[in-house]
């Protein structure tokens, strides 16, 4: 595993070829290493919570980078994150991991359900990525935040999907993605390892309600934990691929008024 650098931009690419031979579950042809009883088929815990585990971390059997790790986020291999029982302890567990990961550049932690939103298995886990540099996304979305911050100013009420005490649940204004979502929390925030008990809680619920209404609308979904000076997860259903325009630009093709997102994820 390498770090190499786009010629022209000198964004960093990570280079890890061994990642071509992780197993894919989907396909029918290995058994699932995220069940209980087959632990032996992922390097050892990291951290669990529950005994029996409930959730459970560990490094990345095939990892982009030193430290890559995997979070499944329930021993029932056929749990969505819209039913699992414990969506607080997930959310705690995001928590932990990005604490133990403080000194790096940047902590990336995603969640990629289905095969079209790129998994390669079903059983329901997140992963998390510690990094040696500030991805470029974040380093151009940490400049809103150098004189005042755009995610504490008020949501316009039409794209407001839902809220509790301390976190709100929206569609973008710009959104990039068709059903995109933020979930941010009220309180200006830096990392989801800042964050309070009531404040996991609270964004847990909304992630149960983000996961099912993100599959009425398509099997696969991704969501992000996004960290460029005030927290939020960025979340979308996976109904298009990136196309050659936005491959060609970094620029995206929006085709959802974001206020029908808003309006769809509140039924």
């Amino acid at each position: 595993m390498t770090i190499r650098r786009h010629p022209l931009s000198g964004d960093e690419i990570l280079y890890a070829p061994a990642r071509a031979d992780r197993p894919d579950v989907f396909a029918g042809n290995t058994i699932c290493p995220f069940c209980p009883g087959n632990e032996s088929e992922t390097p050892p815990t990291i951290e669990s919570i529950g005994d029996p585990w409930r959730v459970r971390a560990f490094a990345n059997k095939f990892p982009a980078i030193d430290e890559h790790e995997v979070i499944v986020e329930s021993p029932d291999h056929d749990d969505s994150f819209d039913h699992v029982a414990h969506a607080e302890d997930a959310v705690a567990m995001y928590a932990r991991r990005v604490n133990a990961h403080r000194d790096a550049a940047y902590v990336a932690l995603f969640k990629n359900h289905g095969a079209m939103a790129g998994a390669s298995i079903p059983h329901l886990h997140s992963q998390l990525i510690p990094l040696p540099f500030v991805p470029p996304r974040i380093e151009r979305e940490a400049r809103a935040f150098a004189s005042t911050c755009p995610l504490c100013e008020r949501v316009d009420d039409a794209l407001v999907i839902a809220e509790n005490e301390t976190f709100r649940w929206f569609s973008p204004h710009g959104s990039t993605m068709p059903y995109q979502q933020w979930l941010a929390p009220k309180r200006h925030v830096a990392s989801i390892a800042a964050m309070q008990d009531n404040e996991n809680a609270d964004l847990a619920s909304l992630l149960r309600s983000s996961s099912a209404a993100m599959l009425r609308i398509a099997s696969a979904y991704n969501w992000s934990l996004i960290m460029p000076g005030h927290f939020y997860v960025d979340a979308f259903p996976r109904l298009t691929t990136i196309a050659g325009f936005e491959l060609g630009t970094g620029t995206f093709i929006e085709i959802i008024d974001p206020a029908a997102t808003a309006r769809l994820m509140r039924i």
